[in-house]
């Protein structure tokens, strides 16, 4: 595969969320207007010239199909393994998607959802045309965007598959001390009052695989233009495009590409009066116009405020150290080990650790999702400079592994595979497969699609009220009054069923 193609593919599979967005949840001008310029920015983005010599050979392709077929899996999407909590709602958004008209309208309240739906829009759609939830259309187009993600990372480190593991474990080394820790002085491990920990990407699969397949993909173009085409700016359309797939990465990302912005052309700001690069940061701005006024409409969050506000400060500060502290000093200790700290990227990296730095400090989220979520942007990008370099070292040293200087990173891929492998372990053992072969032995049943009408309902069910109300959009908002599709008498959205994307019959 040509790396031109393989970022067509990548803005391709970021966008068509974004044009069944915009068709279904907007008044007719405004969504003829919004598919329009989705198709005219991608097709201006188009890439025809190659920026990098690596290719993919079909034999690395099928052997990364193979590698995101069974990640997705064990991550749970379409109920073939083990499933962690967060599947509840998952499946629930789901089939609210699948089981209504768009936009989404809460029965019991009428008010619009409001809610980031960009990984489930296209198996949605796939489902309506079906006439059931399908978990294979969900699992394909999942293992479809992890492939794309991995055919990345495989090209930017030169076809490595060590480094390929070292992108999946990076980071969760405190979580692992602190679990040792506890143990040495007798005490158990219990959930922290809200979570500060960097997760590593193998384990976050396991929770919010709907956010992290978009930002690895956003990473990657990102790492692409910044790093190879030199024009930054060109990422603009994908950041862009990744709101709908989720709202606390995209902020972070908004950040990183006005950083990145920032330190490229410092000294030429004179570049941005040219007609390309305009092009490139205005259209899809105003693109997002109407997108940025359907998340205005929704709630605040449950809790908000900077971490040492919260009580019991002394504990807070603990998983602190463990799950940010000790992650970093990690992960800055491989940037002096492979001299990146005086490489030309420098000044992005150092960048990248005061963003992280800067997003540990606040908490948004009953479990603090905008760190969790927020600080995956970055360390996804961070890695991605890591492993560039550490593809580049392994070559220059070819027996690195003997290497003193080298003991360190061994001990940190280690350690980093500990808590994904753990569930790795689980998923193996409760499946359908091991499920099917000894009933009597293993128990597992995939969380329902359909227990709930809708994920307002089951938010209310399984959390609490205040988190089901953070997905309500507010009455009379600006997007209620002056964006959203018309409803029709039942309350569905006009023309909102059979081929125009509705409700089942």
């Amino acid at each position: 595969m040509k790396t031109t193609v393989l970022r067509n593919l990548s803005l391709g599979y970021l966008l068509l969320p974004n044009l069944i967005f915009s068709i279904s949840w907007f008044r007719m001008p405004i969504s003829v207007c919004l598919a329009v310029g989705l198709a005219f920015m991608f097709v201006i983005s188009y890439q025809r010239e190659k920026t990098l010599k690596t290719d993919l050979a079909t034999r690395h392709m099928v052997e990364i199909a193979f590698i995101s077929l069974a990640i997705i899996a064990f991550s749970g999407i379409g109920g073939l393994c083990f499933q962690a909590f967060d599947f509840w709602a998952h499946n629930s958004k789901y089939y609210t998607l699948y089981n209504q008209s768009w936009p989404v309208l809460f029965k019991e309240n009428g008010r619009y959802a409001c809610h980031y739906f960009g990984f489930f829009l296209v198996p949605a759609l796939i489902s309506k045309g079906l006439g059931q939830p399908s978990g294979i259309a969900l699992y394909l187009w999942a293992s479809i965007g992890l492939f794309i993600g991995i055919c990345w990372i495989f090209i930017f480190t030169q076809r490595s598959y060590l480094a390929l593991i070292f992108f999946l474990s990076l980071g969760g080394v405190g979580h692992v001390c602190k679990v040792l820790f506890l143990r040495a002085i007798g005490l158990n491990y219990h959930v922290p009052p809200f979570f500060t920990e960097i997760w590593p990407v193998l384990y976050q699969t396991q929770w919010a695989p709907n956010q992290l397949i978009p930002i690895i993909i956003v990473s990657c173009i990102l790492f692409n233009d910044y790093v190879y085409v030199k024009k930054p700016e060109k990422s603009f359309l994908a950041v862009i495009s990744i709101f709908i797939w989720g709202i606390f990465p995209s902020i972070v990302f908004v950040i990183i590409f006005g950083m990145l912005i920032i330190l490229r052309y410092y000294k030429e700001p004179e570049y941005f009066l040219k007609p390309r690069p305009m092009l490139d940061l205005f259209v899809p701005g105003l693109l997002f116009i109407p997108t940025f006024f359907f998340f205005l409409q929704g709630r605040s969050s449950v809790v908000s405020g900077f971490i040492w506000q919260f009580n019991p400060l002394n504990e807070i500060a603990f998983h602190y150290f463990f799950g940010v502290v000790i992650d970093l000093a990690v992960l800055y200790g491989i940037v002096l080990i492979l001299r990146l700290h005086k490489s030309q990227y420098a000044n992005v990296i150092h960048s990248l650790f005061l963003l992280l730095i800067a997003i540990s400090l606040f908490r948004m989220g009953k479990w603090n999702d905008w760190f969790l979520r927020g600080s995956t942007p970055v360390l996804t990008l961070l890695s991605l400079f890591i492993l560039h370099r550490f593809a580049e070292w392994v070559k220059e040293h070819p027996g690195w592994y003997k290497m003193r200087v080298a003991y360190p990173i061994v001990i940190f891929l280690v350690l980093g595979l500990v808590v994904p492998i753990s569930h790795l372990k689980r998923a193996l053992t409760e499946n359908v497969v091991t499920h099917t072969l000894f009933p009597d032995k293993v128990k597992f049943t995939p969380y329902p699609y359909d227990q709930y009408e809708d994920f307002y309902q089951l938010g209310k069910a399984i959390y609490s009220q205040q988190e089901a109300n953070q997905f309500v959009g507010q009455e009379g908002s600006f997007y209620e009054l002056y964006l959203a599709r018309p409803l029709d008498a039942d309350g569905s959205a006009l023309g909102g069923r059979g081929a125009t994307m509705g409700s089942r019959p």
